[in-house]
Parts: C-alpha cells; sequence; structure tokens
C-alpha cells in the first residue's frame, strides 16, 4: 500500500462511508502532478476538490494538447481538469449534479500572474464573457501553462473531496481532522519535496490548521486569504486577488 492508498484509508476512518473510492484521488493527483512545477515557488493550498462519483470517471476529455504532451484525459471534480464546469469538453456530459465547476479559482489562477482591477479582466477564462470555448479552453490552457512555469502549483489540504454538491458540509471538527490526517500521512512530503518560498492557505480554516504546520516543518512563508467565493465585499475580493499576484511576482 502506497502513502496515497494508507492516506486514503485513514480518511476513510474519518468521514466514513462517503469518502470518495481511492480511484478519485488516483485522478486527482495525476491532474495535479501533471501540473508540478520543475521549480516550485508558491503553492496554493486549497481545502479539498469537489466529491467526484466513481461513475464520472468514466467521462473522458475531447482531446486537448498544452503544446508540450496530451494532458490528463480522465474527468475529475478539481480545477486542473479542463473538463470541470465544461461539459462541451467532455465526451458525454454530467447533468446531475451539474458540472458547474469552480470559476472563482480559474479567477486565484488568473490574478496570479495578472494584476487585477475589475472583475472584467475574467472574461477571457470565464463562461459567459466575450470568449467561445475553443478559445476560453485556449486560455486556461495557457495559464495553467504559464502558472506551471512560474512556479506556481495547487494542492488540496484534504486529499478526499470534502464537499458533495447539494449536501451540506461535514462538521468543522470532522474537516479539521481530515485536514491533519491528510497533512501527517502524505501532504507534509509533498510539500518538503516541493520546497517552496512561500504557501497561501486558501480560507481561513484551512490557514488556523495548517499555518503552524506549515512554519514547524518547512520554515516557509504563510499568507492567509479568504476563500474566492466567502462572503466578503467586492472590494476586500480585489485586494485578495491582488495579494495573490504580489506574492506570486515578488517571491
Amino acid at each position: 500500500m502506497g502513502p496515497l492508498e494508507s492516506c486514503h484509508a485513514l480518511l476513510g476512518q474519518i468521514i466514513g462511508s462517503e469518502i470518495e473510492q481511492i480511484e478519485v484521488m488516483r485522478r486527482a493527483e495525476e491532474h495535479r502532478f501533471y501540473w508540478r512545477p520543475n521549480n516550485g515557488r508558491v503553492i496554493l493550498l486549497a481545502e479539498s476538490h469537489v466529491y467526484t462519483a466513481k461513475a464520472e470517471l468514466d467521462r473522458r476529455l475531447k482531446i486537448f494538447d498544452d503544446g508540450i504532451q496530451v494532458i490528463p484525459q480522465g474527468f475529475v471534480r478539481l480545477v486542473y481538469c479542463p473538463g470541470y464546469g465544461e461539459n462541451e469538453a467532455l465526451d458525454l456530459p454530467i447533468v446531475n449534479p451539474k458540472n458547474s465547476g469552480t470559476p472563482q479559482f480559474w479567477k486565484v489562477f488568473f490574478s496570479c500572474l495578472n494584476r487585477v482591477s475589475a472583475n472584467s479582466d475574467f472574461v477571457p477564462i470565464l463562461k459567459g464573457g466575450e470568449t467561445n470555448l475553443a478559445k476560453r479552453l485556449g486560455n486556461k490552457l495557457r495559464l495553467l501553462g504559464e502558472l506551471r512555469a512560474k512556479g506556481v502549483w495547487l494542492l488540496d489540504a484534504s486529499l478526499a473531496a470534502l464537499y458533495i454538491p447539494g449536501r451540506p458540509k461535514p462538521a468543522a471538527e470532522t474537516i479539521q481532522a481530515a485536514l491533519r490526517t491528510s497533512w501527517d500521512s502524505y501532504l507534509r512530503t509533498v510539500i518538503c519535496d516541493a520546497r517552496p518560498a512561500h504557501v497561501v492557505c486558501i480560507g481561513r480554516g484551512v490557514g488556523r490548521e495548517m499555518e503552524h504546520r506549515l512554519r514547524d516543518s518547512t520554515g516557509v512563508d504563510v499568507t492567509i486569504l479568504p476563500q474566492p467565493n466567502a462572503r466578503i465585499s467586492a472590494a476586500e475580493h480585489l485586494d485578495a486577488f491582488q495579494k495573490y499576484y504580489e506574492v506570486c511576482q515578488g517571491v
């Protein structure tokens, strides 16, 4: 049993019968590690990806190329998967639960490389803007490639999904236990091996649980920013987007 499988087994004791299948965690890691920078400088540490049913793993991306090699083709509800939130990019659409995606995390990615001054700046990578599917996906893949070249990498503090669409989130104690277990059994090694100069914790809960672990284990600089869908003012969201830019450009 490898580290990922061991982590899954431990998380199963915390989350219970609703934990994702191990195949989902493997699929998420396949996408994450494809975009891992050779020289990691900044890690963005989110809470978790979104629950993906095992049946959804049968969906495949229509072939996309990032200019270097063909990207992973299997579907998972993770922002690194271009088919998440883009049904037209899949061989078969996902209807229930809706394949909504997480456009707020695409905004985070965009702001890491671009100084944002207004919501209209995100048009190239969001639905409903001026871009059609092919152009939008091309913009997204270029953005992911630029993030990789810049040394910016997104990881999840919980290896297992903590949010099932249409259901309430687990209790705070369950989330905290999942973050602690993921760190102890898997994530600490991944982050230490990446040797980042800075970690941005996305969400106050992630920051509270992870800041001291990050500092104690790596001595890395840590910044805590609100969730991109937090109920805060537009001005506060803009401040956060600008902070991503400052961190990623300043390291």
